[in-house]
């Protein structure tokens, strides 16, 4: 007998509580539903900068995008950028791209033509609407990004013997073997405080289904798992994987792993854009080019009372030269900032010191896309547990005769000692993983290159870590120290996205907009 919506959600109610109904209400569209934060871009009055100068220190994605919004505004603006590129950590290596860190040491890339690498971000959530809008705006194009694929593989030094085995397997087989277990436990009454017998019953059923049980509630096995012989024609109906036991399941890669994607940020449907991640930037740089200097190294950045001064250097002619502004909106890194001289206010210089960063590096080959031709596997990531932490498939390129495999792709703790080791050591350890994953492969690679974030001049890492995102530190960074503002992932609860830096950058314009709305400055000389 259907029922009505209202008896629907009273029921959703009873057996959820208030937060459950809520949900079902929204879902049935009987609420309003908020928008997202960021689904718009800085909404600042035409006009409404005129006669006002804003410098912004760093071309990355915040620094352009807030260059971007205050040119439609009117305001003059000078972007200050010390390397020969815009996008800062969004970065693409091509043939030609040359790597040089702090250490000293040198790489140039020598992929062939067509071919590349996204070093830094490498991939857009599709509720990152912020980032997605300058895409549309800036005419950009996406394709997907495969960000997990049930063909790739896990693979634990310490489990299985060593040997691989396919996300597919790690995921149902898991499924499988808790299914059977809590079956047991509500057969055997384990479980009769919580469930009614009515709710026993209809328990025990989804785990039939969810798990692949026989009628006797035991896991044997489960097509979703996959087979070691597909099915065909005729007789040959195919041969399913073994199931894997529980305490080999227990491996944190073969639970870990499977669970990256359930995360908010890495949920499906991810997109990338065609071509390599650095289109973002140089679709901003194409409107920009007449405000952005790019080899101008910040040197002093001072404030004053009615302006702001920053010195720096034009690193092909050594010329060096001072800007005034009203307002500065500075987005180079906490670690870079903290080196360079500057008359900020003592707590607000302590608190530039004070912001913890991460640990990345990536290393990349060229090679014939073995993956695809041997394991199926399209896209997606693979996890193992060893010196290497994720091997990343590209999504792009699909059935082409050659492709780049980010063969390494470690972060905090294990980065931090990994890019410790001279660059043959970390080449080597990549091959190595690769080899216990696709035996005699490790021979096809090519053009390897490796980029260690924490020692790339203009960056010296990944992402910021704040232990707790409302800390003092991060309120304190939050405002600006008379007329210099700081923006970029670090000032965002998204750290680590492009889509934190536009949020913490378009934060910035609306502070600097109602500033002058308050308290209109004096117009600075050029």
């Amino acid at each position: 007998m259907p029922i009505s919506r209202r008896q629907f959600i009273m029921k959703v109610g009873a057996a959820g509580g208030y937060r459950a109904a809520w949900s079902a209400m929204r879902t049935l569209g009987l609420v309003a539903v908020a928008p997202v934060a960021g689904a718009k871009t800085a909404a600042l009055a035409a006009g409404s900068g005129r006669g006002r100068k804003v410098i912004i220190l760093g071309a990355g994605i915040a620094g352009l995008a807030a260059a971007y919004e205050l040119g439609k505004a009117g305001y003059q603006c000078i972007v200050l950028e010390a390397r020969d590129r815009v996008g800062g950590r969004n970065w693409t290596v091509r043939r030609g791209s040359k790597i040089e860190m702090t250490d000293g040491s040198s790489q140039t890339c020598t992929f062939d033509e067509g071919q590349h690498f996204n070093a830094g971000p490498a991939r857009l959530p599709s509720h990152h609407k912020a980032i997605l809008g300058y895409c549309r705006e800036l005419g950009v194009a996406l394709e997907v990004e495969v960000n997990m694929s049930r063909s790739a593989l896990l693979q634990s030094e310490s489990a299985n013997g060593g040997k691989p085995i396919e996300m597919r397997q790690a995921i149902n087989d898991m499924r499988g073997q808790l299914s059977e277990l809590l079956a047991k436990c509500t057969n055997q009454n384990a479980l009769d405080q919580e469930l009614s017998a009515v709710d026993k019953e209809s328990f025990v059923a989804f785990l039939r289904e969810y798990g692949d049980l026989d009628k006797q509630l035991r896991f044997k096995g489960s097509s979703r798992s996959g087979y070691t012989t597909l099915p065909g024609a005729g007789l040959e109906s195919g041969i399913t994987q073994a199931p894997l036991d529980l305490k080999t399941l227990l491996d944190p890669v073969f639970w870990n792993g499977p669970l990256f994607d359930e995360t908010f940020e890495m949920q499906p449907t991810m997109f990338q854009p065609v071509g390599g991640m650095d289109q973002i930037p140089r679709a901003f740089y194409a409107r920009l080019k007449s405000v952005v200097r790019l080899g101008a190294e910040v040197l002093e950045i001072r404030n004053g009372e009615r302006d702001v001064q920053i010195a720096y250097r034009d690193k092909k002619t050594g010329r060096q030269q001072t800007l005034r502004g009203d307002y500065c909106i500075c987005t180079i890194p906490p670690p870079v900032l903290k080196k360079i001289p500057a008359n900020f206010s003592a707590p607000f210089a302590a608190a530039i010191t004070n912001v913890s960063y991460g640990a990345a590096n990536k290393i990349a080959w060229q090679t014939p896309r073995f993956w695809e031709t041997e394991r199926n596997i399209y896209g997606g990531l693979t996890f193992v547990k060893r010196d290497v932490q994720l091997i990343w498939y590209p999504s792009g390129g699909f059935f082409q005769p050659q492709g780049v495999l980010i063969g390494c792709y470690n972060f905090e703790e294990i980065a931090e000692k990994f890019m410790a080791q001279p660059i043959p050591d970390r080449l080597q350890a990549s091959r190595d993983a690769i080899e216990a994953l696709f035996p005699g492969h490790s021979q096809t690679l090519s053009h390897g290159i490796t980029v260690a974030w924490n020692k790339i001049p203009y960056n010296l890492g990944p992402w910021t870590n704040w232990d707790v995102p409302n800390d003092a530190t991060y309120r304190l960074l939050s405002e600006p120290d008379g007329r210099v503002y700081l923006a970029g992932e670090h000032l965002s609860h998204i750290t680590g996205w492009q889509e934190g830096s536009v949020l913490s950058a378009h934060r910035v314009l609306k502070q600097i907009a109602e500033r002058i709305a308050s308290a209109p400055a004096a117009v600075t000389p050029a």
